[in-house]
């Protein structure tokens, strides 16, 4: 009797060093959107980068989420980024 090929299940692996952000891009070009210049080059916004635009717009983060994704101009996509090492305090 032949043996059943095991079957596996795609489980993301989520590396401590990353962080959930959205990658946004502007495949036609250039393209403003809530205070944020985009281009074809990848613009990836976290959490902090989100709740900063969003406050400096009058928005909540999630209002502001909803325009970039509402914009047929721009591409976003969920994504994850390395999480910079902390900086070293000045040692007094």
């Amino acid at each position: 009797m032949a043996k059943a090929p095991a079957t596996s299940t795609f489980t993301e692996a989520v590396s401590t060093d990353t962080e959930p952000c959205l990658r946004v891009t502007a495949p036609g070009g250039a393209r403003w959107r809530a205070g944020l210049s985009f281009s074809r080059a990848p613009v990836d916004l976290g959490t902090a980068e989100i709740e900063a635009a969003a406050k400096a717009k009058g928005l909540t983060p999630e209002a502001l989420v909803e325009l970039l994704r509402s914009d047929p101009a721009l591409a976003v996509v969920p994504h994850r980024r390395p999480i910079p090492p902390p900086e070293a305090s000045p040692e007094a």
